[in-house]
């Protein structure tokens, strides 16, 4: 007795959503690159040149000295050491494989980032004082500005925090964006080496934190998130960055961007607990998957 085939139909999807996914993370990283220039003047200006540099605004230099802390390399991998310290006393083997997939997530992600700094060779902000910059293989120290390694190694545990511990996983990744914001603050990267790394630290996570006969199932999970991440940024910073035409239209527009992204972040709540295997009717999900890209329409359009 034949075996029926398998219906096209879920392979058509997934590269569909694939293809969107690419194309959302391709306009928004092009969007951000115009954005690059104007942000890092915007830091140099409200930089004091001591001995050391130091940022004016207050808020600014918190997050660039405490980002940097919580970014260095030695104390994420410290953090997955007291992931496995706990399971160890406390004999709790989920915990103990969560350790683990954080270690090979800030692997994968340091490997990947390191190779792409010496294959594409951009100067670091501090090097460059017009748009135009040239792709270059380069061992040189300045000359490995994207992407970030900070923010993927960072991106790149928080995914897997967020995913296995679904409650403190905004937490998670809010922490990974604060570690990001400060590479920028400090005048170390750009705006589009943060995200370039974010991306590469979600796809890394999503690998990790399953398992790796379904790499191409987390790889799909991960374009999707990181399009949602960058795309998001990219219309919070565009907003931000530009002036309102109108001002009482301008901050309707925002305020019904704002409601609306806060309304779909809040309705996807209980599907983020509950984990993608729920049972209950998935409606809450898609008018999320509405409301959100409404909201960054409506505060970009301002």
């Amino acid at each position: 007795m034949s075996v029926p085939s398998q219906p096209s139909h879920p392979t058509a999807a997934a590269l569909a959503q694939v293809g969107c996914s690419c194309m959302a993370l391709g306009v928004s990283l092009f969007g951000l690159a115009r954005l690059d220039l104007p942000i890092t003047r915007y830091v140099r200006s409200v930089t004091i040149h001591l001995p050391w540099d130091q940022l004016t605004v207050p808020w600014m230099a918190f997050t660039s000295n405490w980002g940097d802390w919580i970014g260095q390399g030695w104390r994420l991998v410290f953090l997955s050491l007291f992931l496995l310290a706990m399971a160890w006393a406390f004999e709790k083997p989920h915990i103990n494989r969560v350790a683990v997939q954080t270690l090979i997530a800030h692997g994968i992600a340091a490997l990947l980032a390191n190779v792409l700094k010496h294959l594409i060779g951009r100067p670091r902000p501090k090097f460059v004082h017009s748009g135009d910059w040239q792709m270059s293989f380069s061992f040189v120290s300045g000359l490995d500005s994207f992407p970030s390694g900070h923010s993927t190694a960072s991106f790149a545990v928080a995914t897997v925090l967020a995913k296995r511990f679904p409650v403190v996983g905004p937490v998670c990744l809010g922490i990974a964006l604060f570690v990001g914001i400060s590479r920028v603050l400090r005048g170390s990267h750009f705006p589009t080496d943060v995200m370039g790394g974010a991306v590469i630290g979600i796809l890394s996570g999503c690998v990790a934190a399953a398992p790796l006969r379904e790499w191409r199932t987390s790889l799909q999970e991960g374009l999707h998130y990181a399009a949602i991440a960058v795309s998001s940024v990219f219309g919070v910073l565009w907003t931000l960055s530009h002036q309102m035409e109108d001002g009482m239209a301008g901050l309707a527009l925002v305020a019904v961007g704002t409601i609306s992204i806060v309304g779909g972040l809040w309705s996807r709540k209980d599907y983020w607990l509950r984990g993608t295997g729920s049972s209950h009717p998935a409606w809450p999900v898609t008018a999320s998957m509405l409301l959100m890209p409404f909201g960054i329409a409506a505060m970009t359009t301002s």
